[in-house]
């Protein structure tokens, strides 16, 4: 507790023993019934009073009381809450003031379609943590999107490199040797089986070192806190359907904050679209705004469509974020 507080507290509870105690009428918003208490102390969020018909202390939240009435009716009670309110708004007030000269807390209000893109851009660019594998078994999400677990390893990857501000959706050098073995693997096990001895189910399902490598440096990031994703990696991969698209839904699936921010970046920045849109006199500037602002919200909604209770892609996702990062590469 700030020390002045604890003082200014310290003080008005000696105040409050005085031999003529105060008594203070109190009233609940949205109840009619007015209670009569011994007044104690009060702070800028409760007010601590003693039942007049027994030992009994209670502490209320000022936001639960009716503060109207409460003005009205008890004078000094509200002169010396509003002088508490003085008091504590310069601190509170202390903190926003000294970061605001602090170039990195500063983030350029849009004031046109460029601008507005510009933080777009930014916004989308932030680290996500992606499947909490701590919480979910692999077979499963692998299983859900249709893939085996070498693609679905690879997903991850795609989406690490997706995530990256450059180079888009490809795969880099370092992924390579891991895509040739996925893809071995996949051949080998496509060959049909010599005849004889069938082989036992146990090896048909065989993890390969490459999973159970691309797994433990998976859940090393999750641990780690890495948050190596980010959303314009998930709207590449949404945009591309197929196995990848796939992969990035079972991820967002079981990934509720990933899918949050996403969702809650685009639903903002479709406002502001909005916003400048109507401020707009230029006719070809405001049809611009709100084709982003469209774009966005229909993004959003799909998005919004992808749940852990939902077991199919949604249609038009791919399409909604193909069109939307269709904009954004203007």
């Amino acid at each position: 507790m700030n020390p002045v507080r604890r003082l200014l507290l310290a003080a008005l509870a000696l105040i409050a023993l005085r031999a003529d105690a105060e008594n203070v009428m109190l009233r609940r918003t949205g109840n009619p019934a007015v209670v009569t208490f011994e007044y104690i102390t009060q702070d800028e969020l409760t007010i601590m009073v003693k039942r007049l018909d027994g030992d009994a202390v209670i502490t209320y939240k000022w936001e639960d009381l009716d503060q109207d009435w409460i003005r009205q009716n008890n004078p000094r009670l509200w002169a010396e809450r509003k002088q508490l309110l003085e008091m504590s708004a310069p601190a509170k007030a202390a903190k926003p003031a000294a970061t605001d000269d602090d170039p990195f807390n500063q983030q350029a209000a849009a004031t046109d379609g460029r601008s507005l893109m510009r933080n777009l851009h930014f916004a989308l660019q932030g680290g996500l943590r992606g499947l909490p594998l701590n919480a979910n078994r692999i077979d499963a999400v692998y299983a859900e999107a249709g893939v085996d677990e070498n693609l679905f390893w690879l997903g991850f990857a795609d989406l690490k490199n997706a995530s990256r501000t450059r180079g888009g959706a490809a795969g880099n050098e370092a992924d390579e040797p891991m895509m040739e073995e996925a893809k071995e693997a996949k051949e080998t096990n496509a060959k049909p089986k010599a005849k004889g001895k069938a082989q036992p189910q146990a090896k048909a399902k065989a993890r390969t070192a490459e999973s159970l490598a691309a797994e433990a440096a998976a859940r090393r990031d999750f641990e780690q806190d890495t948050k190596p994703y980010t959303p314009l990696g998930y709207l590449r991969l949404l945009s591309e359907g197929g196995p990848k698209g796939k992969i990035a839904w079972a991820m967002l699936r079981r990934s509720t904050p990933d899918r949050d921010t996403i969702q809650a970046a685009l639903a903002h920045h479709a406002g502001l679209a909005g916003e400048l849109a109507d401020k707009s006199q230029v006719k070809t500037v405001k049809t611009e705004l709100l084709g982003l602002k469209k774009a966005l919200e229909s993004c959003a909604e799909s998005l919004g469509k992808v749940s852990r209770d939902t077991t199919t892609i949604e249609p038009r996702l791919a399409n909604d974020c193909r069109g939307l990062l269709a904009l954004l590469q203007r």
